[in-house]
């Protein structure tokens, strides 16, 4: 499955933008899939305080059963958010993803255990550059 998904977001009035939804029957995870594309308009301070909002709204759409919702098949998986970059500062990007998987983990409202949706979430990035 995949292609954009937009999904509302019962914790805050924001949606949640997924660039595409995949799964790993191997790791028997649900992907939801972040693209970040280069060259960046703005500083990377910028960009990567959007990219914290993208990855919260992602984590709330999880938690709140609206994936599940939308793909009844990730009820009660393993959530991993893999976020796609092409053309992004990495070593930034890189920082940002591992301070912010350590931080969001250790917060209640972000605990797996508060939902019915979700077994547990891991974080994954990749790189490339679009030639």
């Amino acid at each position: 499955m995949g292609g954009k998904q937009t999904l509302a977001c019962y914790r805050s009035p924001m949606t949640a933008t997924i660039d595409f939804v995949a799964f790993d029957d191997d790791r028997d995870a649900c992907l939801l899939v972040l693209v970040e594309e280069g060259p960046l308009a703005g500083s990377v301070e910028d960009h990567l305080r959007a990219l914290q909002e993208r990855l919260y709204d992602c984590l709330e759409a999880a938690l709140d059963g609206q994936v599940a919702e939308r793909f009844p098949r990730a009820a009660n998986m393993k959530v991993v958010v893999r976020v796609d970059c092409y053309g992004v500062p990495r070593k930034e990007v890189d920082e940002f993803i591992e301070r912010f998987s350590e931080g969001v983990l250790a917060q209640p409202d972000f605990s797996s255990s508060s939902s019915r949706w979700v077994r547990s979430f891991e974080f994954e990035v990749n790189h490339d550059n679009i030639q």
